[in-house]
C-alpha cells in the first residue's frame, strides 16, 4: 500500500499513532538545496531497490547520501505513480537514462518511520495532523529519504517522511511587490510578521484575516485575484501537456472536458460548458465526511482543501478564494496557452455548500460539440 498524502490532505486524522508507536516526533527542517543524480519511473515502492542500484552504479564513489524519492501523486494509474529518484552526490556525472539536477532548498515537517513500508500511513496521518494543527498547506509532491529499505526485511525499513510545504507566504510576498512594490507589501504583510512556524492555525488565520484587510483596501479587484490566484497549490504540470496536446490536435474544448472527467484523478470531475464558459465544482475534500455531515457547518468543513480557513470560514475575508482559483487557472491556461479570466462563481466562505469556478473562454477558440 502506498499512502497517498495528497488525496489525505482531504482526510481527517482520528486515527493517529502514539509517540511511543513511532518512537519520534516530527521535526521541522529546512531542506537545502541538493546536488543529485536522478532517474524518473512510473511504478510502486517494491520497483525502487533496483532504481537505487542503478543510480549507486552511476554515481561510483560521488555518493553523499541515502536515496531520495519524491512521490509525484498526481501522475498514478494501475501501474503505480510517477517518481523521481535522486541520489546525492559531489560530483555531476550521468548515464543510462540518469542525469544530474538539483533538488531546491525547501521547508518541511518531517518524520522518521520504522517498520514495514506497508503501515507507513500511520506516520503521515501524524505528520499531516501536527502541520494542518499550525495551518500550513502541503505541497502536491512528497519527498522520503530511504535510509534502509530492503523488501525481504520489511519490518527493518527505515524512511524519512518529508511533506514539503507549500510556499503560501513565499508566493503571497512575491507577488505583493510585483503588483503593489515594496512599501505596500510590507505594509500587508505586518499582521504576519510575528508568525513563526509553530503558531497555531487560529493565530495565523487571524493575522492573515488582518493582512488581506490591508489588501482589499490597497488593491482592486483584479489586482487582488492576480496577487492571490498566484499562492495556490501547484497543478501538476504533468497532466498539462497531455490535455494541450488533445486539445491541438482536436480544437475542441468539449473533448478536453470528455476526457478530463473520464480520466478523474487530479483533474477536475464536475465539469459543464454553457456557450463560452467552462463551469468547473471541486469535489469535497473528505468525501465521506462530507457524506456523513448532519450540518452545513460540517459539511463545509468536510468540503474544503485549506487547513488554514476549514475552521473559520465564516470569519475569512472573501477575497482569499482568489487562491483557490489558481488551481484551475493553471490548468486552462497550460492548455490553451494563453491568459484566462477566472471567476469564482460560488465558495464556502460566502455561506455556499460548495466552490465553482467560471472559465472564460476568449472569442472563437471553440467548436461546439457535434
Amino acid at each position: 500500500m502506498i499512502y497517498n498524502l495528497d488525496d489525505k490532505l482531504k482526510c481527517e486524522t482520528e486515527m493517529v499513532a502514539t509517540d511511543e508507536q513511532l518512537e519520534e516526533k516530527v521535526v521541522y527542517k529546512v531542506l537545502d538545496e541538493l546536488l543529485v543524480l536522478q532517474t524518473r519511473i512510473h511504478g510502486k515502492v517494491n520497483d525502487l531497490p533496483d532504481v537505487f542500484t542503478k543510480l549507486r552504479s552511476v554515481a561510483g564513489g560521488t555518493t553523499a547520501g541515502s536515496p531520495i524519492v519524491t512521490h509525484h501523486w498526481g501522475v498514478s494509474d494501475d501501474v503505480g505513480h510517477d517518481m523521481d529518484v535522486s541520489l546525492p552526490v559531489n560530483k555531476s556525472s550521468k548515464g543510462d537514462g540518469v542525469i544530474s539536477t538539483t533538488l531546491p532548498a525547501e521547508e518541511a515537517m518531517t518524520i522518521t518511520y520504522r517498520g514495514p513500508y506497508a503501515e507507513i500511513g500511520t506516520a503521515y496521518r501524524l505528520v499531516s495532523k501536527h502541520t494542518y494543527e499550525r495551518g500550513h498547506p502541503i505541497a502536491e509532491s512528497t519527498r522520503e529519504i530511504f535510509h534502509h529499505y530492503d523488501t525481504n526485511h520489511p519490518e527493518d525499513t527505515v524512511v524519512e517522511i518529508q511533506a514539503v510545504l507549500h510556499d503560501w507566504t513565499r508566493r503571497f510576498s512575491n507577488k505583493l511587490e510585483t503588483v503593489l512594490g515594496a512599501e505596500t507589501k510590507a505594509e500587508i504583510l505586518a499582521p504576519m510578521n510575528n508568525l513563526d512556524i509553530d503558531s497555531p492555525t487560529a493565530v495565523r488565520h487571524q493575522s492573515l484575516c488582518n493582512a488581506l484587510t490591508i489588501l482589499e483596501q490597497k488593491a482592486s479587484n483584479e489586482e487582488q485575484y492576480e496577487i492571490l490566484s498566484h499562492c495556490a497549490h501547484i497543478f501538476p504540470v504533468e497532466l498539462i501537456p497531455p490535455m494541450r496536446e488533445l486539445f491541438k490536435s482536436t480544437g475542441n474544448v468539449d473533448a478536453i472536458i470528455d476526457a478530463m472527467i473520464s480520466k478523474g484523478g487530479y483533474y477536475p470531475k464536475l465539469l459543464r460548458r454553457e456557450e463560452s464558459i467552462i463551469y468547473e465544482e471541486k469535489s469535497p475534500a473528505n468525501p465521506a465526511a462530507y457524506k456523513e455531515a448532519k450540518t452545513d457547518a460540517e459539511r463545509r468543513r468536510a468540503y474544503c482543501f485549506c487547513p488554514l480557513i476549514r475552521d473559520h470560514l465564516d470569519e475569512t475575508p472573501k477575497t482569499f478564494c482568489n487562491c483557490s482559483a489558481g488551481w484551475p487557472k493553471q490548468l486552462w491556461e497550460g492548455i490553451l496557452e494563453r491568459p484566462l479570466k477566472i471567476q469564482v462563481v460560488r465558495s464556502l466562505i460566502n455561506g455556499d455548500n460548495t466552490c465553482e469556478f467560471a472559465i472564460h473562454l476568449p472569442d472563437g477558440i471553440l467548436i461546439p460539440r457535434k
